[in-house]
């Protein structure tokens, strides 16, 4: 990973991306803030889509909800009297 202090200099968005293609930047503000540059995947952008959908963000609320699982004795017992 490179690292650019942007405090030293100020690189074009050309310059980023070409450095980017080879290795990820670390991008590293002033203030001490830091910013990873690298290319994205098929899975990076699927998670920023799901991140912004509405419908799935609601799913995963109302998943969040639901009771926990049940224990394992739980489970044996109930595998158990379906055998029966």
């Amino acid at each position: 990973m490179k690292p650019i202090k942007l405090d030293k200099k100020s690189p074009s968005v050309d310059e980023l991306l070409a450095i980017a293609r080879r290795e990820p930047v670390l991008l590293v503000t002033p203030d001490g803030e830091n910013f990873v540059l690298e290319e994205a995947d098929d899975f990076d952008r699927e998670v920023v889509e799901l991140g912004n959908s509405k419908t799935f963000m609601k799913f995963l609320e109302e998943r969040s909800r639901e009771k926990g699982a049940i224990s394992i004795e739980q489970f044996a017992d109930e595998l158990k009297s379906s055998d029966a």
